[in-house]
């Protein structure tokens, strides 16, 4: 289980990519050099003596490091300072962070320079993090993972037991690395780019999770996200020559948490076409054999989106309890949440089997 919650700041918390990058710019004008956003493109995430000194290099021009990120910074905090807060849904989640008892730590491969003017810009009190961890702490800075399990270590947990929040593909490597769960966050990336580095799930920011107040649902969500994730990607593989309309499921093993995925299997003889959600049950059931369904996440290119059809929710009910809950997504990330029973009040099930479904 999920205990502790360490933050990436740039991008995760506050959106200050773009604040950073005119700073830098504004830097290098300064010394007589033209650069461009793109420059510092492949050194997000990776600490401004790599995002300003990588640049340099190319530019082949000589500066010294600690005095250009102290311009840097002066110039950073007087671009942002009243023009931009923190991201939407941070404080919320914050809040329910703080009330579900999770530990939190911010591990930002900036410095502490750069990592006070953000939390002054958000206006968060820095006491609801029992550790700020910044660049200079570790020598070796993202995508090692060094940032993170020293993060970690001080919260007297080991990595496996944190869920990193990061915006970049060097933080979600130096996640992996660490060995931690990581919920990438499309601010700075592509979904596409942070996939590739092993992110677990994708969100637009941390607005996209409900609220919550204990830690078990806490990853009660997490667990909802990774299933989306698993449904989204699979979905992908969906053989539709003739509906055009690819689905992806996942259904969640009550019993043990595992996620089982299916994509629709189309047929040119259509009674022969498996559906995603019925794939999905027939390798839950291959694998566990007799089998209780915790959650069913769907993902559909439809608006609103697309239910299981009659036959599999009657497939379903054999597996499904009282406390089976549905999520229906579209590609946007719009949710639809459904008890099953709602979509099938009145399933068919065999008599003597109407008892075991309760269980």
């Amino acid at each position: 289980m999920i205990t502790a919650i360490l933050f990436d700041m740039d991008g995760v918390l506050i959106d200050s990519e773009a604040y950073i990058s005119a700073a830098a710019i504004e830097y290098f004008a300064s010394i007589g050099t033209h650069t461009t956003p793109e420059d510092f493109i492949p050194f997000v995430g990776a600490g401004e003596n790599r995002y300003i000194g990588k640049v340099a290099e190319k530019y082949g021009i000589q500066i010294e490091i600690e005095q250009a990120k102290l311009d840097t910074y002066d110039i950073y905090e007087r671009l942002i300072m009243g023009k931009e807060g923190a991201l939407p849904g941070v404080v919320r989640f914050l809040e329910n962070a703080h009330e579900a008892g999770l530990l939190m730590a911010v591990a930002t491969s900036a410095d502490k320079r750069k990592m006070e003017i953000n939390l002054a810009a958000m206006g968060l009190d820095p006491t609801w993090f029992k550790v700020l961890i910044n660049g200079k702490d570790v020598e070796r800075k993202k995508p090692f993972p060094d940032i993170y399990e020293l993060a970690a270590g001080k919260l007297g947990l080991s990595a496996g037991q944190c869920i990193v929040f990061e915006d970049a593909t060097n933080g979600v490597r130096a996640a992996k690395a660490a060995g931690s769960l990581c919920g990438a966050l499309t601010t700075s990336f592509t979904d596409v780019q942070l996939r590739a580095e092993g992110a677990d799930f994708i969100i637009s920011t941390l607005d996209d999770f409900d609220d919550f107040s204990t830690i078990e649902e806490f990853n009660r969500l997490l667990l909802r996200f990774k299933a989306r994730e698993v449904a989204s990607q699979v979905r992908l593989n969906a053989y539709s020559p003739y509906s055009r309309f690819q689905v992806g499921a996942a259904v969640v093993s009550a019993s043990t948490g595992t996620i089982y995925r299916g994509c629709n299997v189309e047929n040119s003889s259509y009674g022969a076409t498996i559906c995603a959600e019925r794939g999905a049950m027939m390798q839950a059931v291959a694998a566990e054999g007799d089998f209780r369904i915790d959650m069913v996440v769907v993902v559909s290119d439809d608006d609103p989106p697309a239910p299981p059809c009659a036959l599999c929710l009657q497939v379903l009910a054999e597996f499904a309890t009282e406390d089976t809950v549905v999520y229906l997504y579209d590609l946007q990330g719009t949710c639809r949440v459904h008890a099953f029973d709602e979509l099938l009040p009145y399933p068919f099930i065999f008599p003597s089997e109407r008892e075991r479904r309760r269980s």
